[in-house]
């Protein structure tokens, strides 16, 4: 079986004027499962939702992973005269983390940032609320996206105070942090519960990097340009300096050889997947004939 995780695939198929032929008769040809977009690298990795809050500071913070988790992360904000815009991705400034720490301790919450651009809180428990998680901030409003349920009010407060702290420590760079972003709250599994579905993962999120360590997979950084054996998961990165269609017709000279390993039946699965769905194919799916109209 592979795997080939490509988070913005819906966007690019979306986006492209032309699909690639090949791609084309992979999404005709294959079965359609709906995927959870915060968990779907974990059920694609092991059948199983795991917080992604828990599996990133697993990444980080492997000697202290144990129990409840939220990401804190740092995100561009950019006010116009209609509404606050999102963007994620943001740097933390090293002047404002200590200012962040002290701030979250005054709430009873451990704050830390292993790394600038991530940040965790520990929790007693888990929170009684739905929240975004970063990838569907760009283009969206603040109001669109803010935490909801029933503690709802307790996240917007501390979205505002995080605020109020980067506003006194912005700076002019392009990538300035004006709000910690919360999501992906939870905690890990017992390993032993767990069965990895792939033997090898390819990809540089922390999400992926802490499911190679929960499930004791073996882990690359980079796909291979000529394809990925049997067993891998591979997360598939677009270049954000390519248009939707350079970036598919990319991924579909990468996956020619996969096709045809498919219908040798070399291989006995192949899953393309975005964030929120799969497209299953097997052996025989690579010499249906599909007809249109």
């Amino acid at each position: 079986m592979l795997i080939v995780l490509v988070p913005d695939f819906e966007a690019l198929l979306s986006e492209a004027q032309v699909v690639p032929g090949l791609v084309d008769r992979m999404l005709v040809r294959s079965q359609q499962h709906e995927l959870d977009p915060m968990t779907a690298e974990s059920v694609l990795a092991c059948g199983q939702a795991i917080a992604p809050a828990a599996l990133g500071r697993l990444a980080d913070c492997p000697n202290d992973a144990a129990g409840i988790w939220m990401r804190a992360d740092p995100v561009c904000l950019q006010p116009d005269l209609n509404a606050v815009w999102l963007q994620p991705s943001a740097k933390l400034p090293e002047t404002a983390q200590s200012e962040l720490v002290c701030c979250f301790a005054e709430e009873g919450l451990t704050l830390d940032f292993p790394s600038p651009e991530r940040g965790y809180l520990r929790l007693d428990a888990g929170p009684d609320c739905h929240f975004q998680p970063p990838w569907v901030l760009a283009g969206n409003s603040l109001d669109q996206v803010l935490p909801a349920g029933p503690e709802a009010g307790c996240w917007r407060r501390l979205l505002n105070e995080s605020q109020i702290i980067l506003h006194q420590h912005r700076d002019t760079s392009e990538r300035a942090a004006g709000s910690l972003w919360f999501w992906g709250p939870g905690a890990l599994p017992d390993d032993g519960a767990l069965s990895a579905r792939v033997s090898h993962l390819v990809g540089v999120s922390p999400e992926l990097i802490g499911l190679a360590r929960l499930l004791k997979l073996s882990h690359g950084p980079v796909v291979n340009t000529g394809g990925a054996p049997d067993g891998t998961l591979v997360l598939w990165t677009c270049r954000q300096d390519w248009t939707a269609a350079q970036n598919l017709d990319h991924l579909a000279n990468w996956l020619t050889g996969t096709w045809q390993r498919l219908g040798r039946f070399r291989i006995d699965r192949l899953e393309l997947a975005s964030r929120r769905r799969r497209w299953i194919l097997r052996p025989p799916d690579r010499w249906k004939i599909w007809r249109t109209g």
